[in-house]
């Protein structure tokens, strides 16, 4: 299964059970941040098992680390974007069993 289409599901059954509309802007600042800690957990992972390869080649891990911030923070940004549009979604779909 898609891990991109799993987000959108998590997303349109989140958006059809909670009552109301949501926050989009505040689901997707609450998206990054858990990106942001989610990256910061993989960094420092990668730090740690690539400090023998640091013996021989110096740049990897720093290389490496700076590599999966970036991604990390993509990542959290294109997945929130995801669950938003799930939640939006489910919103509407929400809106329109009620009446």
């Amino acid at each position: 299964m898609n891990l991109t289409f799993l987000v959108f599901v998590v997303g349109l059954i989140y958006g059809i059970i909670n009552p109301g509309k949501e926050d989009k802007l505040n689901l997707l600042k609450k998206a990054i941040v858990v990106g942001v800690l989610i990256t910061l957990v993989f960094t420092v992972l990668f730090f740690i098992f690539t400090v023998p390869a640091w013996i021989f080649v110096p740049f990897i891990p720093f290389l490496g680390g700076i590599v999966s911030i970036f991604a990390g923070v993509f990542m959290g940004l294109y997945f929130g974007i995801v669950f938003v549009v799930g939640a939006f979604v489910g919103d509407l779909i929400e809106s329109a069993i009620r009446r």
